[in-house]
């Protein structure tokens, strides 16, 4: 019963790849999936700003695994918490579990427990454990301190802001080689230099703009004009989403 109830919010984006994070942000974070891979770590700490690109990456760490033959559960909280924390119990077989939004379970006691006995099955299996989060370990407001101490002896990584654009143009380049998107130069200067500055709001603007503009020869003026105002209205969406969260987030601390 409890895998049945967890098949429904595993929700993930597999369109990623451990090749996509390229460039001198993302080096010590390759480093770490790399010593996860050979055992010299098994549990490691993600955290950034919303739409710093943190699903995205999790998505890619979960795809190198499944590519190595391992067994892998992603989830993410915020999703499962209307559910019974009992659902983590058909996750001790995994070798690798991925859990996105680790901090949203503020205030929920009973899942704070629920992923203290999982951290401690899976160190007792030997498995490997990754989270994510908008918060570092230190700022989490949880009732249980003994699962941030748990929390506390990952290897951590904080999620580049975006604001390096070198760091952006690489991840971008690598992501349109990979897909075998192609766009007009100008659409891509357009994106990196009025786009979302945040890793993953800039992916999902491209996303945006794929089904119209990738591999389109001979594209015309009006065709790139539409293309920036796609560019500029998915941009402002996410400026006012970051927004919307940095008030509640202030509102929550006051």
């Amino acid at each position: 019963m409890a895998e049945q109830q967890l098949s429904l919010y595993l929700d993930i984006k597999q369109d990623a790849s451990i090749s996509d994070f390229v460039g001198p942000g993302w080096m010590a974070m390759v480093d770490m999936v790399r010593q996860l891979h050979i055992g010299l770590l098994s549990q490691i700490y993600l955290y950034g700003d919303a739409d710093t690109g943190k699903t995205h990456l999790l998505s890619a760490i979960c795809e190198s695994f499944r590519d190595s033959g391992k067994s892998v559960m992603y989830l993410s909280l915020k999703d499962l918490l209307t559910t019974d924390p009992m659902v983590l119990n058909a996750l001790e077989s995994m070798e690798v579990i991925a859990i996105d939004d680790i901090d949203s379970v503020e205030g929920y006691d009973y899942w704070q427990e629920a992923i203290f006995h999982l951290i401690n099955l899976s160190n007792e299996y030997g498995h490997t454990l990754i989270f994510t989060s908008r918060k570092p370990v230190g700022q989490l407001d949880f009732k249980l301190k003994d699962l941030v101490s748990r929390l506390a002896k990952s290897a951590t990584f904080q999620l580049p802001s975006g604001a390096n654009r070198q760091d952006r143009e690489l991840i971008l380049q690598a992501v349109l080689k990979r897909r075998n998107w192609h766009f007009d130069p100008r659409i891509i200067e357009h994106l990196l230099a009025k786009g979302p500055e945040r890793i993953g709001a800039m992916l999902d603007v491209l996303t945006c703009l794929q089904p119209i503009f990738s591999n389109v020869r001979n594209i015309t003026k009006a065709k790139i004009a539409q293309a920036a105002q796609i560019i500029d209205e998915q941009t402002l969406l996410h400026e006012v989403k970051e927004f919307d969260f940095d008030e509640e987030e202030s509102f929550l601390d006051f």
